[in-house]
């Protein structure tokens, strides 16, 4: 018992200062695209207001967020076959992760990063979100705004 808890303040003392910088700059993020730096604080919401900044269309928000209500609608009905519950969650992972990269990309298009630059996004996010946030690096709007 005293050992989980230590292995749960362990964790702890890691992922909150990576999920703060994470937090601070998507802040960051959105004032350089001209938003309030407080929207990324909200959930779904911040989401929403990254795929504006981005020009992505607004039906890969409304699928992000179906998507998720139905994982989690999956997940608290014990009478669900397994199968069921793998292949839908094999359908959602692998459309959150197209709709991530597609972000990602995006993301680094609007800041004019190169290739290597967006795979690294992709891989530690935790680290190179934080070059555009304070890096000198320049909002430019996406062509085609939805």
């Amino acid at each position: 018992m005293e050992s989980d808890l230590k292995i749960y303040l362990v964790t702890a003392f890691i992922i909150l200062p990576v999920y703060l910088i994470l937090i601070v700059s998507e802040w960051k993020i959105l004032e350089k695209a001209g938003e309030k730096g407080w929207k990324s604080l909200i959930p779904f919401y911040n989401l929403f207001i990254s795929h504006h900044i981005v020009g992505m269309a607004h039906i890969w928000f409304i699928l992000e967020v179906i998507f998720w209500f139905v994982e989690l609608i999956l997940e608290l009905i014990p009478a669900v076959p397994d199968m069921v519950e793998l292949s839908c969650g094999l359908v959602i992972g692998l459309f959150t992760i197209i709709s991530e990269v597609i972000h990602i990309n995006r993301l680094c298009n609007c800041f004019k990063k190169p290739t290597l630059f967006k795979i690294g996004m992709i891989i530690l996010p935790e680290l190179f979100m934080p070059i555009i946030a304070f890096g000198n690096s320049v909002y430019t709007p996406p062509e085609h705004q939805h």
